[in-house]
């Protein structure tokens, strides 16, 4: 079943979703210590293990999935902790306005307001300030990459080496009737996913954007459009499902990335929907769960790569 309806209906279906998902997770470890904070008006979550190296830490800042009109801090709190857990990181989960109330751009920039916080607030949370990225899945992926676009464009009040990376799983690019022609005949999930697939279709798609208030040619946020950007993209991981409306974004969009010069990682899932990991009981949440790791890892991975006199790379721990 995908999601339909008003906002009302779409969040009371999200809701009980989460709820049934709930009950087939295992117990969180007690090692990540969850605190909230004030971000000047914006709710923000930090998972930190205490099992991490006692030293500052990368931070991810993580945007939540749900069509920018459903989710909150509570929606994938256990995947924030399960990251946590396993990476030695920090993760910063925001909570931005939804539409239809709060319509584009508000999103963006509470991300925006959100990464700044844990930029200034790195050093209270045992966070590298030098280290951050961004992390989401679904509208929470897309926001991932357009916070590093923004940043790396200097359309932000931070420094355009601020972002160091993207974790973005299942992410939007391009608006369905909008996608530039030279990518047509490449971009037919928009199409093969119109009906009956779990979770998301093409209606799904497009009722998100209409009640955001999307522009088809707003490069804020679809990102795929700004190709003069991606040659200033860090380091990104992109991950894409095939029955998922959104499938063909994320395949070209690491394609043009790549093409740009940036360092790109892309996994895909076959025979799978989108955002399928949110069931923990599918055997093949346990392989998604095992690339997110290793993504992650190698994104932080790249952060911690310099240049010596001769310009090889080499690592600074």
């Amino acid at each position: 079943m995908a999601v339909h309806g008003t906002p009302q209906e779409q969040r009371a279906f999200f809701d009980a979703f989460g709820q049934t998902v709930a009950a087939q997770l295992p117990p969180s470890s007690k090692d990540v210590k969850v605190t909230d904070h004030d971000a000047s008006g914006l709710r923000v979550r930090v998972y930190r293990s205490d099992a991490a190296p006692d030293k500052p830490l990368p931070i991810g800042i993580f945007a939540h999935g749900g069509g920018f009109v459903c989710g909150s801090l509570d929606s994938e709190d256990s995947l924030c902790r399960a990251l946590a857990e396993h990476v030695h990181t920090v993760i910063v989960s925001v909570e931005y306005r939804l539409a239809p109330e709060h319509k584009a751009p508000a999103q963006l920039d509470d991300m925006l307001k959100g990464y700044k916080w844990a930029h200034d607030n790195a050093p209270s949370i045992n966070g590298d300030p030098n280290k951050l990225y961004t992390i989401g899945g679904s509208a929470g992926g897309a926001l991932s990459l357009m916070l590093a676009r923004k940043i790396a464009l200097g359309q932000s009040s931070l420094d355009p080496s601020a972002i160091k990376g993207v974790v973005a799983f299942v992410p939007m690019a391009f608006y369905p009737n909008n996608v530039p022609e030279q990518f047509k005949a490449t971009h037919t999930s928009h199409d093969e996913n119109a009906t009956n697939v779990p979770l998301i279709d093409r209606h799904s798609v497009d009722t998100a954007y209409g009640y955001t208030g999307l522009d088809p040619n707003d490069k804020d946020y679809f990102v795929g459009l700004d190709t003069a950007s991606h040659k200033l993209f860090p380091p990104t991981y992109i991950a894409t499902c095939e029955f998922d409306p959104l499938r063909d974004d994320g395949k070209i969009l690491a394609k043009l990335l790549q093409d740009a010069g940036a360092s790109v990682r892309h996994d895909h899932y076959d025979g799978l929907p989108h955002c399928f990991w949110f069931v923990p009981s599918l055997p093949e949440t346990g392989i998604f769960m095992q690339n997110t790791i290793a993504a992650m890892n190698w994104v932080i991975g790249q952060m911690s790569k310099v240049r010596n006199a001769s310009g090889a790379a080499v690592s600074d721990f």
